[in-house]
């Protein structure tokens, strides 16, 4: 019988886990602190909907891009060299944002920072899932999900703390002192290892990036431009053909960046969409509802992160909890109830907001799509990674990363379009009159990823100890 404890030591575990988890939260930290920050950029760099959406869609679009190719890079060279490789990048360009003095500075250096966390997260996933046990990944990612959790709970109130007491600049400064102590810790403490040697798919990277920035930009811009407008109409035509080209190629290329056939897994196809709409509705709704409690209620920057708490506060408290049911039930019945609670809770905001209610009453959907988020978070993570094997672990983590990206992008854009289509920031009532439909919007996305969860199902191998791809050195 496999000795499970000598393939998986325990100290090992604990600080892959920690560090992995930490990584994610500098990350994840970085999306809410600047939804916190937009309305302080629209005034002081002048930023019109569609400088605020880039400025949170040129991260998730960089961060999109580059989590299979960082993915395939660590399979190649080693998880543990790219995902510090990834933390130094995402570190670097911290201090780039915070020295931005244009709002075109600030995306680019945002789009740089979206690579380095891109290839970071599709690295912290795969080191988890190579130091863990299969039968402890569940308890393991409701960790991961708990510790992630935290950066969305921290964010809108770091945000406000740090804007309304200093400048926004400093949302970015925290992340340099972070990065350097991961990088340092993570070369002592992380094994590394390597999975299947795969090819890096030039052509793939520059398909899939053209499509979804093609499309992203179109709903972004069209209802400021015109929907007719010469340039939308490229960028959608033109968005969606590479989309379809990239699909063709990788069914050609021998070294695929997103292999389809994964997809014939009906689990991994389930949690990525699940994954695809979670990100939409998180990251659109943050976008929406963080700028609607300063601009529409007249709140403080801090007074926003306070108001958002019992959104993005239970994490902490709930994940866990999720990963361990996970462990015992399976993710499907918990993905579909996290993502019903959220869509209620988000569906029942909408109408307050139209009926110009306040936020008071809007405190018990918020609790609603908290506990919501919590459950799915973990569980949609888990739901993919334990579908495969753990010698698949770093594309799957990149593939199930990638599509939850673009659904990020995706979910930004949606919102922004919306939004633009219907309302503005004229007043807190043009405001009001965008929120509302553009929320509805995402909440009906939301919906869709119910339908998706119905497919998860729970792998027969996931509580056999699987081989631990080979270690190339231990530090």
């Amino acid at each position: 019988m496999t000795d499970v404890s000598s393939q998986f030591p325990k100290d090992r575990q604990r600080w892959t886990l920690i560090l992995a988890s930490f990584a994610s939260f500098m990350v994840g930290l970085d999306v809410l602190v600047v939804t916190t920050a937009l309305p302080t950029l629209h005034e002081e760099l002048g930023a019109g909907v569609a400088g605020l959406g880039w400025t949170v869609n040129a991260y998730e679009l960089g961060f999109a891009a580059f989590i299979l190719t960082g993915a395939a890079l660590g399979d190649r060279f080693g998880r543990r060299n790219l995902f510090v490789a990834g933390i130094a990048i995402f570190t670097l360009a911290s201090a780039v944002c915070a020295l931005s003095g244009t709002i075109e500075t600030l995306i680019a250096a945002r789009a740089a920072q979206g690579i380095g966390g891109g290839i970071a997260i599709a690295l912290a996933l795969a080191v988890i899932t190579d130091a863990t046990p299969p039968q402890e990944r569940g308890a393991a990612f409701g960790i991961w999900g708990a510790i992630s959790g935290v950066a969305v709970a921290a964010g809108p109130l770091v945000g406000g703390l740090v804007i309304q007491g200093f400048a926004w600049q400093w949302i970015f400064w925290l992340n340099v002192p972070v990065g350097i102590a991961l990088i340092l810790l993570s070369m002592v403490r992380i094994a590394d290892t390597r999975g299947a040697v795969r090819g890096i798919d030039v052509v793939g990277l520059i398909l899939s990036t053209l499509g979804v920035f093609g499309i992203a930009q179109s709903l972004i811009r069209g209802g400021d431009v015109g929907w007719t407008e010469p340039t939308i109409l490229i960028g959608f035509i033109g968005g969606f053909v590479a989309l379809a080209l990239f699909v063709y190629w990788q069914t050609r290329t021998p070294s695929p960046m997103m292999p389809i056939g994964m997809f014939a897994n009906l689990s991994f196809t389930g949690g990525c969409i699940a994954g695809f709409v979670l990100a939409a509705a998180l990251y659109g709704n943050g976008f929406l509802f963080a700028q609607y409690l300063q601009l529409a209620e007249g709140n403080s920057p801090l007074g926003v992160g306070l108001r958002m708490l019992p959104w993005v506060g239970l994490a902490i408290f709930i994940s866990p909890i999720a990963g361990k049911l996970a462990d015992k039930m399976g993710e499907r019945p918990l993905v579909i109830i996290g993502l019903l609670l959220h869509a209620v809770g988000f569906g029942a905001i909408a109408f307050m907001a139209d009926a110009g209610t306040g936020y008071g009453p809007m405190i018990f959907p918020l609790l609603l799509a908290g506990i919501g988020v919590s459950i799915a978070f973990p569980t949609v993570a888990s739901a993919v990674m334990r579908s495969v094997h753990p010698m698949e672990a770093g594309i799957a983590a990149g593939v199930s990363n990638t599509v939850r990206q673009v659904g990020a992008v995706f979910g930004v854009a949606a919102a922004a379009a919306t939004f633009t289509a219907t309302g503005g920031y004229g007043s807190a009532e043009s405001f009001i009159d965008g929120f509302t439909p553009a929320t509805i919007v995402l909440t009906v996305i939301t919906l869709v990823g119910v339908l998706a969860a119905f497919i998860i199902k729970r792998p027969e191998f996931d509580m056999a100890p699987s081989p631990e791809p080979s270690p190339i050195r231990e530090n």
